[in-house]
């Protein structure tokens, strides 16, 4: 009796101006905050646009958030790689074979930290670095745990100030990634919204800490596809993020400094320039094809050996430092050499000949050191070595002609050649060229190269896309499981409920409704939703089961009245949503029907139940296949055939004998099945004729003159 009465109090509450339909259909605050109908007050807006507030709204929240995180990264690797490293060792000069102690020891420490963060309490990945996202939005439905990217970022942040050759885009793209996709969970959001957002925070991350948002925003667009294909409707939520993260991180840290300092004067004059670029861009692709077999030794090695993950990170720093002691270069995370490179400041080498045999070991050790910790899996990313390589491979071009074309090129052609290579290795081996145009650009003020930029990024794309670096990523957005059933889920966002809701509703019920009239109502077989209206506001909902919960408890049935076992509606449904959402909230409560409602007073408007939407979506599919054989005649084929595979699933094939094709004979035109008696005279039984514009006519009508052209499908006789 108190589970009843209990429930009556809910009528109670419904009378006092409060209904389930006031409430957030979602629930949560954040919910309540974000919802187009986030109670009376707001209900009775224009719900036109809503969507796109609410997406700007939460990708300027994750925009400021990563903005944030990547300042806090961007100034803990400028104080650990300064007093760490740093004070035991010159990464940014020229000199080499330099043995010390620490050196050697510093990034095996680095190693062991990552190992032992990432090893012991971070959850095992399928990816490494950047690619954790890129899976992740491809076969995780954007699922990345915020707690294991902030432990691999102080990972990192121990990695890169102790030396370790690894980048720090991989720690703030994660972490960001994370960071949106957490907030979309957060608000209940569906898989394929939360990979808008995942791509969002990675643009932040990446545009704030490299300081070009634009550049960010493509990035992490176009980073999850081998081919140069963009995640198109993720593109405006990362272009907000990346701004408002840039512009957070700008607040918080000054004007920042550009990657390199003197490329801004830097411009493409000559066209016979070109000739130098493209042998650029060959030794970009060869260096990112390098860097690749590096990785893929290191991990094969990791796998045979059976290393735990704690060890391997370890003993690849001992590596990188035995690296180190003989090219200090690359420990360098603050592209020091680089900056030198282009002001031709090095000390210690006076012949363009050593410049280019010092450019050359330092990118193949760069890619060796490198290649040893990501393949280990150490925390931290390639992109950072990616664009170091780069413009060291830049160098190395503008040194050998220097050294072997004395005076033929100017002085500004080798500075160029250091910012466009950086492009370069970076379309190569993330296979991102149009990123790697803008990112290069924004990050060194090198606009006047834009011509150079997009024949070098283009060239080195081409030549070494084979041996990109990220194997998680796919084709195109064809070939992800991320857009299967682009078009079903397309057809569903832009129908509404009140496009398949029912506004008449057989199980309207009044509060005073006695049980005895309910259970009179119940259709045999059937497990109908009530609808308690009041007027037209909608008091509650009352299910079979709640009925039958009443019954059991033996009370007299003519004492019970609709309002005493009403509850609340778990959620309701507005006439304009989108049967994409909806189809998430049936999901979510487990529900086979959900109320609609509309204006201030949330006035029921009707019922709404997947059934609905499955007989919608059987129509949609019927006319789009009609459609699809008017409009390209060659698959008639192929719904042929699956008819007749259907039509023949129903037969025996006696004796083993197989279904035949065989055309009208000419004795048999314009004549019918029975006045040719053509299962006597064949010995065959006709089971549907294809006409000569491909239709399938089964059965066949014995009474159909059969046609020229037309071909029958028959079985062979028991003999």
């Amino acid at each position: 009796m108190m589970c009843v009465r209990w429930n009556g109090i809910n009528d109670r509450i419904a009378r006092a101006g409060f209904s389930a339909a006031s409430f957030p259909r979602h629930g949560g605050m954040m919910q309540a905050l974000l919802s187009p109908q986030a109670g009376n007050a707001v209900s009775g807006l224009v719900r036109k646009g809503s969507n796109l507030g609410r997406m700007t709204l939460l990708s300027v929240a994750v925009g400021v958030t990563c903005g944030l995180a990547a300042r806090g990264l961007e100034t803990a690797l400028q104080m650990g790689t300064r007093t760490i490293i740093g004070s035991v060792a010159n990464p940014g000069g020229a000199g080499i074979l330099r043995f010390n102690w620490l050196v050697l020891l510093y990034p095996a420490l680095g190693g062991l930290i990552s190992g032992l963060l990432v090893g012991l309490f971070c959850r095992p990945t399928r990816a490494h670095g950047t690619a954790v996202l890129v899976d992740a939005f491809h076969h995780l439905g954007a699922e990345l745990s915020l707690r294991d990217s902030v432990l691999k970022a102080f990972a990192a942040l121990a990695v890169i100030s102790l030396g370790g050759s690894v980048g720090k885009e991989a720690v703030i793209a994660v972490l960001g990634a994370a960071i949106g996709t957490s907030y979309a969970g957060w608000l209940g959001m569906t898989p394929r919204q939360r990979r808008l957002f995942l791509i969002a925070g990675c643009a932040a991350g990446v545009g704030a800490i490299f300081q070009c948002p634009l550049g960010g925003a493509i990035f992490a667009t176009t980073v999850l596809y081998r081919e140069p294909e963009i995640e198109a409707d993720a593109l405006m939520p990362a272009l907000i993020a990346s701004v408002v993260s840039f512009s957070t991180f700008r607040v918080f840290g000054g004007q920042g400094s550009r990657l390199l300092h003197g490329a801004d004067g830097l411009a493409f004059t000559k066209p016979i320039e070109l000739a130098a670029y493209a042998a650029l861009a060959l030794l970009c692709a060869a260096a990112g094809i390098l860097f690749y077999y590096c990785i893929a030794a290191t991990q094969r090695l990791v796998r045979a050996r059976r290393l735990p993950r704690w060890l391997a990170p370890a003993l690849a720093g001992v590596v990188v430092g035995g690296i180190a002691c003989a090219f200090p270069q690359v420990m360098d995370s603050r592209y020091q050499f680089v900056q030198q490179a282009l002001d031709g400041t090095s000390a210690g080498l006076h012949s363009w000949p050593g410049w280019t045999l010092i450019f050359g070991l330092v990118i193949v050790a760069k890619c060796l050191a490198t290649g040893a910790m990501v393949g280990a899996d150490t925390a931290g990313g390639l992109f950072g070595p990616v664009i170091f390589m780069g413009g060291v491979t830049g160098a190395l071009t503008g040194a050998f002609l220097t050294a072997f074309f004395p005076g033929t090129f100017p002085e500004e052609l080798r500075e160029s050649l250091i910012a466009v290579g950086m492009a370069g290795v970076l379309s190569a081996a993330l296979r991102t060229p149009l990123a790697a145009i803008v990112m290069v650009m924004e990050m060194t003020g090198s606009y006047g190269l834009i011509v150079p930029l997009m024949l070098v990024s283009v060239v080195a794309y081409v030549a070494g896309r084979w041996w990109g670096v990220y194997p998680e990523q796919v084709g195109g957005p064809m070939e992800s499981p991320a857009h299967a059933g682009e078009t079903l889920v397309t057809v569903l966002e832009n129908a509404r409920v009140r496009d398949v809701a029912k506004t008449v509703w057989p199980f309207v019920v009044q509060p005073g409704t006695s049980l005895p009239q309910l259970l009179a109502m119940l259709p045999e077989g059937a497990r109908p939703e009530f609808a308690v209206v009041e007027g037209q506001r909608l008091a509650g909902v009352i299910s079979t089961a709640d009925i039958s919960r009443v019954v059991d408890l033996g009370i007299a049935q003519g004492a019970i009245v609709a309002a005493d076992i009403l509850r609340p509606a778990p959620a309701v449904l507005y006439p304009d949503d989108d049967l994409y959402g909806t189809l998430d909230i049936f999901r979510r409560h487990n529900l086979d029907a959900l109320p609609v409602v509309q204006g201030a007073n949330a006035d029921f408007a009707g019922m709404l139940t997947c059934r609905e939407i499955l007989q919608f979506l059987r129509q949609h599919l019927s006319g789009q296949r009609e459609q699809l054989l008017r409009e390209h005649a060659g698959f008639a084929s192929l719904n042929q055939e699956a008819l007749l595979a259907a039509l023949l699933s129903e037969f025996p094939d006696p004796q083993g004998e197989q279904v035949r094709r065989m055309n009208v004979p000419e004795e048999a035109v314009g004549k019918s099945l029975r006045q040719s008696d053509f299962r006597r005279r064949h010995s065959v039984q006709v089971i549907a004729i294809e006409t000569a514009k491909g239709e399938l006519l089964s059965p066949p009508d014995p009474d159909r003159p059969l046609n020229k052209g037309e071909v029958l499908i028959v079985l062979p006789m028991l003999r």
